[in-house]
């Protein structure tokens, strides 16, 4: 009688671990991995113990890198030479408001942040307003204001808070984030990858050479102290 008491307890026993395993897979398939670990934004991984990173998902899948930064480096050139076909375009909407230098407002009160580009600080709460923020709030505000535009979109669609991520462009083909490097209004924000990385570093590279904008106090290539 104990005996088969105990022979029924350990297949109910079997039969319940088995079935919570299934559940575990089949609800947490992220969290189950040979290394540990969750996957990143950018569908990679890093290695507790020796710090190299491999990617599972997107064009470098199954890639290892010695470290992060190396990885990422490369994602962000793969990516910024990917065809024009492959960017995602949205209808032409008009610019209710201009934010700041970096951020704009569109019809729907859609809040849209510029992708690659960081200009100087005009509203941060924070902060207090930085040098060349009035000016490039001022030039963006007279490129955009009013108008109508495109958004190109690239691999990620919104930020932490919400907002829209977007290159801009006028009916006239200007290129609104590229611009704001070119005229010198702002930096490259190279913080994450995205299409057009390596331009965009060059485009803030040519403006600190001639002097433009943000650049053009004191020595060539410096900003103002």
């Amino acid at each position: 009688m104990i005996l088969g008491l105990l022979a029924f307890f350990s297949r109910f026993l079997a039969i319940s671990l088995h079935f919570s395993a299934c559940l575990i897979v089949l609800f947490f398939p992220s969290n189950i991995s040979a290394h540990g670990g969750d996957l990143d934004r950018y569908g990679g991984h890093q290695n507790r113990k020796d710090g190299e990173y491999h990617f599972h998902r997107g064009p470098l899948m199954g890639q290892h890198f010695a470290s992060k930064a190396e990885a990422l480096r490369l994602l962000g050139e793969k990516q910024s030479t990917q065809p024009q076909t492959l960017a995602r375009w949205g209808p032409w909407r008009e610019v209710t408001r201009v934010v700041d230098g970096d951020t704009i407002i569109l019809d729907g009160k859609e809040r849209v942040r510029l992708i690659g580009v960081d200009t100087p600080e005009t509203v941060h709460f924070r902060q207090p307003i930085q040098y060349f923020g009035k000016e490039a709030l001022a030039f963006t505000r007279q490129m955009v204001e009013g108008k109508k535009i495109k958004l190109e979109y690239d691999q990620t669609l919104r930020d932490r808070y919400g907002r829209t991520l977007a290159y801009i462009y006028l009916k006239d083909g200007i290129h609104l984030n590229a611009e704001i490097l070119k005229q010198g209004y702002g930096h490259a924000y190279t913080r994450f990858p995205f299409r057009y990385l390596e331009e965009f570093r060059q485009l803030e590279r040519e403006a600190r050479e001639e002097g433009r904008g943000l650049w053009s106090e004191g020595p060539r290539g410096k900003t103002k102290p």
